[in-house]
């Protein structure tokens, strides 16, 4: 077969434009750090790659929201710490049994009520207590405070009397006292066939304060108020103080319960937030592997691709070399 001289040139033009790209490409993996930078380039990859950035996408959205419920909740707790500490406080110096003797008289009752009424106070200022704008323990109307107490000693929850005994207010307080606010953080968010998301499948970050300290005919809170009544009174009526610390003790206990609730949940929070720490970067890794390139790899492979280019231009020079001169001598 003859082999012409343009067919040479065709030859090593294809030739040569190979190692033109080939020198591009590599030149672009350097800079870029990526080994392909269109989805032409590599379609598999580029399949590959946007499947799993979806993913490490609602992932990191999973984080971000999980951190704000573990700050929402850690503002919870520490509200019921408060409120616990208060608790043991008047457990400690305004018990029954420290109502004896000398302590029954006027004078000392009403100093020890005083106490215990600002004691009072500050439970109704951590029952409103904060996280960024959001009242913590307002249910699902988080932008008001939801804890009112008056002059006379009447507690509301979101307008209402805790300690009402109309029918339809009481219906309104437990209707409050099943609010949710769900979150989705991973759990596979699902709704059921009215639309209502299934508590399951997403994290509920609402905390109504009346279940915290109880409504309808005891309230923590007010059952202070009532100790502080019977301490005020002109004579000590030790048996309804008596009655009264019952019902003090068993609100004391409720507050115990759901310190113990909020760090189940909070154990939940944090076994979730190490899975997703987990995956985020398996998903990080993966992306890696697929889209960025070793950069002593990258600077490997265009020297090579700058060697072959630079031997082709040399070659070229040997195939091209004839002229008009070469063929006049």
């Amino acid at each position: 077969m003859r082999i012409t001289t343009n067919m040479l040139m065709r030859n090593y033009q294809n030739s040569l434009s190979k190692n033109i790209g080939g020198l591009s490409e590599a030149r672009n993996a350097v800079l870029t750090g990526r080994r392909f930078t269109k989805a032409s380039e590599d379609p598999g990859g580029a399949l590959s790659a946007s499947l799993l950035e979806r993913k490490y996408v609602r992932n990191k959205s999973y984080l971000t929201t999980l951190t704000e419920v573990q700050s929402k909740q850690d503002a919870q707790e520490d509200a019921i710490m408060q409120m616990t500490n208060i608790c043991k406080t008047i457990d400690r110096d305004y018990s029954v049994s420290a109502m004896n003797g000398s302590n029954q008289e006027k004078s000392i009752r009403a100093t020890y009520a005083a106490a215990m009424k600002e004691l009072q106070r500050s439970m109704v200022s951590s029952l409103n207590a904060q996280y960024g704008d959001e009242f913590v323990f307002a249910g699902a109307g988080g932008m008001k405070a939801p804890f009112e107490l008056s002059d006379s000693g009447v507690l509301t929850y979101r307008g209402i009397d805790v300690n009402t005994t109309d029918p339809n207010e009481l219906a309104k307080l437990q209707e409050y006292s099943k609010e949710g606010t769900y979150v989705d953080i991973g759990f596979g968010l699902n709704f059921d066939s009215s639309g209502e998301v299934v508590p399951s499948s997403a994290f509920n970050t609402a905390l109504p304060g009346i279940n915290v300290v109880g409504y309808g005919d005891k309230n923590l809170v007010t059952t202070i108020g009532k100790m502080v009544k019977v301490l005020e009174a002109d004579t000590f009526d030790r048996d309804a103080y008596a009655e009264l610390w019952t019902d003090f003790r068993e609100g004391t206990n409720t507050l115990n319960d759901m310190t113990t609730k909020l760090g189940t949940k909070t154990t939940l929070l944090e076994a979730t937030k190490t899975r997703l720490t987990d995956l985020d970067l398996s998903l990080s890794t993966q992306i890696d592997s697929i889209v960025n390139v070793d950069p002593a790899e990258a600077i490997m492979n265009f020297s090579w691709a700058n060697y072959t280019y630079t031997t082709a231009l040399k070659i070229g020079t040997n195939i091209i070399s004839p002229s008009l001169l070469d063929f006049m001598r």
